[in-house]
């Protein structure tokens, strides 16, 4: 990751959590071929759990390529100040190059159905 792409990156997790606090950025991967981002807020003397991730991604490159796609739509629609849409959100957390928006519409059609349900009951 270049220093301006975690300068942005760090940005926008402002935008997004809060200018107050710090934020760990960290890529992981499983086997060297799957690569992933996370952002987890920095207590100081500890990590919390993670309140971002990328997908799998190719390389690290990617990785942090699409965290920061990710996390640039977000801070562009946190500073909007309204809620997403259903298309944005697929936009925003589909993956690259909208990879995964299918398996996650659907999934936020369950949700959103069950969610329905439990309000009835």
């Amino acid at each position: 990751m270049s220093s301006e792409q975690g300068e942005r990156i760090r940005a926008n997790c402002k935008t997004i959590w809060g200018n107050h606090d710090d934020y760990d950025l960290s890529i992981e991967n499983d086997n060297c071929v799957d690569y992933q981002c996370f952002v987890r807020k920095d207590f100081g003397d500890s990590f919390g759990s993670p309140i971002a991730m990328t997908s799998c991604c190719p390389s690290s490159e990617a990785a942090w390529a699409e965290l920061d796609r990710m996390l640039g739509l977000w801070a562009s629609r946190v500073k909007r100040g309204t809620p997403m849409t259903k298309n944005e959100r697929l936009e925003t957390f589909g993956g690259p190059k909208g990879k995964h928006k299918a398996v996650l519409s659907k999934f936020m059609d369950e949700f959103q159905l069950r969610e329905g349900a439990k309000k009835q009951a």
